[in-house]
């Protein structure tokens, strides 16, 4: 049960990581005019449109999400898979996401490459409490 609590805590952690740096990314550089999500040639140019440093800020969230998320998996079940399935979880969103928006090429290897990264690194800064150590705290 506790791993299971550990892959949904870390993967809603991993959610609102990247929720929030989309929500900086939108602040620093708002979109302008009116966004039809149902025309995709008119989303196609509004992400075309973004400026390179949201582009950037949005792939630093698809690191930042899934290491935190991952992370926070490992310190509450200490199972190794438990920060894999955390970073699954997130790249088949990323996948989904990139299906659905028509994303530059770059930034479409960055929605593979980045979400792996993040999973390898939680794995490398994670270390297993001492004996008698909380998980959290």
């Amino acid at each position: 049960m506790r791993k299971l609590f550990a892959v949904a805590a870390g993967s809603l952690v991993a959610f609102a990581l990247v929720a929030l740096f989309d929500f900086i990314g939108s602040a620093l550089y708002p979109v302008s005019g009116d966004i039809n999500a149902a025309d995709p040639a008119t989303l196609a140019a509004l992400i075309a449109s973004i400026p390179l440093p949201a582009k950037l800020l949005m792939v630093a969230g698809w690191l930042a999400a899934p290491l935190g998320g991952a992370w926070l998996a490992l310190r509450i079940a200490d199972g190794h898979w438990v920060g894999w399935v955390v970073t699954l979880v997130f790249l088949a969103a990323g996948l989904v996401n990139q299906a659905m928006l028509p994303h530059p090429l770059w930034m479409q290897v960055c929605a593979v490459v980045m979400p792996l990264l993040g999973g390898w690194l939680a794995q490398k800064l994670h270390h297993k409490p001492y004996p008698g150590e909380p998980l959290l705290g």
